[in-house]
């Protein structure tokens, strides 16, 4: 049965009704899934936060563009670790510097990078 607008419901077997044919399952079109291709995927707000992380360890060390900055987010199974840590790793021609964050990179904050980069770097 179906509501109608007034609230009332509906008797399916009363006259000017129909129930609509439903084909069999073989017949059915198969729904695909496309995306729209100028829509932001999850990957490019992964790719721009990547970016902007690593822009702010670039402002705060006053390092330029040519020296390597990565960022590694790792999956922790010990107990007593975090679920997920990232690491900020910096490449430079005389020495490589590495600092963690106990945070998934999408929860990373300007004031986290500078609290990290502040304190000396992990040997």
């Amino acid at each position: 049965m179906r509501r109608a607008a007034g609230g009332q419901f509906e008797d399916p077997t009363a006259p000017g009704l129909t129930r609509p044919e439903i084909p069999p399952r073989s017949a059915r079109p198969v729904h695909r899934f496309i995306p729209d291709p100028s829509a932001p995927t999850p990957d490019d707000a992964v790719l721009a936060q990547t970016r902007v992380v690593k822009n702010w360890v670039r402002a705060f060390l006053g390092i330029d563009d040519n020296t390597a900055v990565t960022l590694h987010e790792v999956a922790c199974v010990d107990p007593g670790c975090p679920l997920v840590e990232t690491s900020i790793v910096v490449f430079e021609p005389a020495r490589t510097r590495r600092w963690k964050l106990t945070r998934p990179k999408a929860a990373i904050t300007k004031l986290m990078v500078h609290q990290t980069l502040a304190t000396p770097p992990l040997a």
